[in-house]
């Protein structure tokens, strides 16, 4: 669907000014058999205004708040040396952008879905992390890092496949002379490109003022086909096309990990996706110190203390937590309101909107997919979707589909409600051209997720800007803290954070 579409099917966009936190609405369209649940955060502007009308019922101490329970905030609580803390995360799932949804007991990705084997150059602070959770375990033979749990590895014959304008191939960068070109342009950057971002040598960070367009152009006779599945990468990745984002970004994708040298290497994808670490993480963590359904909406310093103004969004109370440490996990856009002289560090990030549609399938002759299947198309907001029947062995079939509006700086559809049905049957259309038969019979139920800020996106300039990320007891954690998109990137970022107020 391409932006004119979108429009026409949004019925208008929704500047918000609260998090990115979702309540759960049924959905009973007309016109059509199957029913669409829709989890959208349409409600939150209004959450705000009726909170601040409310008098404070109770006051909380702790030593230390965490906003936001996705992988910054958990990983952040699982590095605090103390268990005087509480986390308060507006949703009423934890996971923000690596969330599940729970289909006949079954949890399916709504956000992330998959992580590769870590080289040993990567970062030992989220290694130990995910050592601690029992996660992954060193191969000495690879020089890996590699996960424990081996029932959710893919395999390779079963990886991926693309579908590009009509025929089916193997990849999406498909074997080239120009492939092979570009494959050796970058390799003078090998074992140069580690995560965290925030490792990477400053001698590169000229990379990040060049976007990688025009890195390529400068340096290759690329044709439109390759810019198009580079395009497609980049949009997977980092919600932007490489006109948008920055070579450092670009090159960062093809060489922090061997995609491409011909080794062996771990694919990791649990049917829940991403969810698999932040249900790792909780169960490190006391069930007390976790509030869901909480949104923290003002952020006050008041001399050595910190007071936060948090709604109870199910007894609709308005509670205040006085702490000597905060850690500030949502997403920053949101601090224009909670706590405006903060914003400014952040101000100039932008955010990639996404959709995520689960298709719940009743068949039992839908054949030729692979785990995931990508999508080259005019269609660029398209890119294709994920099989559950090659991540697990239960009886119910679920489509994944990924739907990214790069061009689009609106953060939300408005009344997404009355035309979900449309944004579904596109996705339908598109998924049945590439099995080639109407999927439309076999599907069940829908759920469709909204990810209004679902990635920073790594443009020119953002990787390399200084910010302050820790002042007076105040620390801010996530991927939109100036790094990539990407779970490492985001826990490690929660771990610093932590760390930052220990000192």
């Amino acid at each position: 669907m391409d932006r004119r579409m979108f429009l026409k099917l949004s019925g208008g966009l929704l500047f918000l000014s609260a998090c990115d936190n979702d309540f759960t609405q049924k959905s009973k369209l007309k016109n059509t058999r199957f029913k669409i649940h829709i989890d959208s955060n349409d409600k939150i502007g209004h959450l705000v205004r009726s909170a601040v009308q409310l008098p404070i019922s109770s006051t909380i101490k702790t030593e230390t708040l965490i906003v936001g329970a996705g992988i910054s905030g958990l990983s952040a609580a699982c590095t605090l040396k103390s268990n005087d803390f509480q986390l308060c995360e507006l949703n009423p799932n934890l996971g923000g952008t690596s969330s599940a949804v729970s289909i006949h007991g079954n949890l399916y990705s709504q956000g992330a879905h998959y992580d590769l084997a870590y080289p040993s150059n990567y970062g030992k602070d989220g290694l130990e992390l995910l050592e601690q959770l029992n996660v992954i375990q060193f191969n000495s033979t690879k020089n890996l890092w590699e996960f424990k749990d081996k029932q959710y590895l893919i395999s390779s014959k079963n990886e991926e496949a693309c579908y590009d304008n009509g025929k089916l191939r193997a990849s999406i960068l498909e074997d080239s002379e120009l492939k092979k070109n570009f494959l050796s342009l970058i390799k003078e950057y090998d074992n140069q490109f580690p995560l965290p971002s925030t490792a990477i040598s400053s001698e590169l960070h000229h990379l990040d003022h060049i976007s990688f367009e025009d890195y390529l152009r400068k340096y290759l006779p690329i044709d439109n086909h390759f810019l198009e599945a580079i395009d497609y990468q980049m949009l997977d990745d980092y919600g932007a096309a490489s006109k948008q984002i920055s070579a450092l970004a670009g090159i960062h994708y093809y060489k922090c990990r061997p995609y491409y040298n011909h080794q062996e290497i771990e694919l990791f994808s649990p049917q829940k996706g991403n969810y698999y670490f932040i249900e790792k993480m909780v169960e490190q963590l006391p069930e007390e110190n976790i509030n869901s359904n909480h949104l923290v909406f003002k952020i006050e310093q008041e001399g050595a203390k910190w007071k936060a103004d948090v709604l109870d969004v199910l007894n609709m109370s308005r509670k205040q937590f006085i702490v000597d440490k905060l850690i500030y996990a949502g997403q920053k856009h949101v601090l224009k309101y909670a706590h405006p002289s903060s914003y400014q560090e952040f101000s100039d990030i932008d955010y990639a909107p996404w959709i995520v549609i689960n298709l719940e399938l009743d068949d039992s002759l839908l054949d030729g997919s692979k785990w995931q299947n990508d999508f080259l198309s005019p269609n660029r907001s398209f890119l294709g979707f994920v099989d559950s029947k090659n991540q697990d062995n239960t009886n119910t079939r679920v489509l994944t589909a990924y739907h990214c509006f790069p061009d689009i700086h609106h953060f939300i559809v408005q009344n997404i409600s009355t035309h979900a049905e449309d944004l579904v049957n596109e996705t339908i259309n598109n998924i049945s051209l590439y099995f080639k038969r109407d999927i439309s019979p076999m599907v069940k139920q829908v759920h469709v997720k909204l990810l209004g800020h679902a990635m920073p996106i790594p443009k020119l300039g953002y990787l390399t800007k200084q910010r302050v990320l820790e002042k007076d007891g105040l620390a801010f954690a996530g991927a939109d803290t100036g790094r990539l998109p990407l779970m490492f990137d985001a826990m490690d970022s929660g771990i610093q954070a932590s760390k930052s107020l220990e000192i």
